[in-house]
């Protein structure tokens, strides 16, 4: 039982961080849906690393070339983009959570998504491209995605969002959008390895055992490359709409079972 647990959450963590749907809220909603006890932060770690290193076997050339040329425009633009979010995260990351997680504000946060993916889907994505990028839009994409760091509203999502907001294209925005979460995804992993290092509970280390672990870090990572490839045809043709629908789906079904049924939650 311990390595399907494993297994499901992997793939929902997998296909969750990639598309514009909140992998923290997906797992919130199918680990209580599924009874699947909250993971422990070395599974955690071991998620994250499974979809960092799908976006870098992916996004390898681009990731080299941005390596070896440090003051790059694009390297600029990168870094402009995700201060806002850096700056949001290490100051309210902690209080964030544990309001919204604890709250039930998770419904109303998988609709607000839904509700800007929709209405920046609502005209033909643009024509700008990376060498169009200045400051100003790397900053408004990056306020964007600081919108992301609230459970339940989808850091990819916003920062798409932003760039169509700004007139760039599909593919140019989410592009963008994967390559600013790298920084994301280490400030994660790096901050679970400081819980784990000043935590001396075993039970906060494993739970799962060793073999579910491992599996679903491959099935984490494999749904991961699936979801890029995906997401890479689906921004090519600008149809991120019927994520918003999506996400009202499951924003209205939390919201009914948080204030009434109380089957899920």
């Amino acid at each position: 039982m311990q390595i399907l647990r494993a297994m499901l959450l992997g793939l929902i963590q997998g296909f969750s961080e990639f598309m514009p749907v909140s992998s923290s809220g997906n797992l919130f909603f199918f680990s209580n849906l599924f009874n699947i006890e909250a993971y422990t932060l070395s599974f955690d770690i071991l998620m994250h690393t499974a979809c960092l290193g799908a976006l870098i076997f992916i996004y390898f050339r681009d990731l080299r070339a941005m390596s070896e040329n440090l003051t790059s425009h694009f390297n600029k633009m990168v870094a402009a983009g995700i201060a806002p979010a850096f700056v949001l995260s290490v100051i309210f990351q902690t209080k964030i959570d544990g309001f919204f997680l604890s709250s039930k504000a998770i419904g109303l946060c998988f609709i607000f998504t839904g509700a800007v993916l929709f209405y920046e889907t609502m005209y033909s994505p643009g024509k700008k491209k990376f060498k169009n990028m200045n400051i100003k839009d790397a900053l408004i994409i990056g306020v964007f995605q600081a919108v992301g760091c609230i459970p339940a509203v989808s850091r990819t999502g916003m920062a798409v969002c932003g760039s169509l907001q700004r007139g760039f294209n599909g593919k140019t925005a989410l592009k963008y959008a994967y390559i600013m979460s790298i920084p994301a995804m280490l400030g994660r992993i790096f901050a679970d390895l400081m819980m784990i290092y000043n935590n001396t509970d075993s039970a906060v280390v494993d739970v799962f055992g060793a073999i579910p672990m491992i599996l679903g870090f491959i099935m984490a990572f494999g749904a991961s490359v699936v979801a890029i490839r995906l997401m890479q045809r689906i921004a090519a043709r600008g149809k991120f709409r019927p994520f918003a629908y999506y996400l009202w789906a499951m924003g209205i079904i939390t919201l009914i079972d948080m204030l009434a049924l109380n089957r899920i939650f």
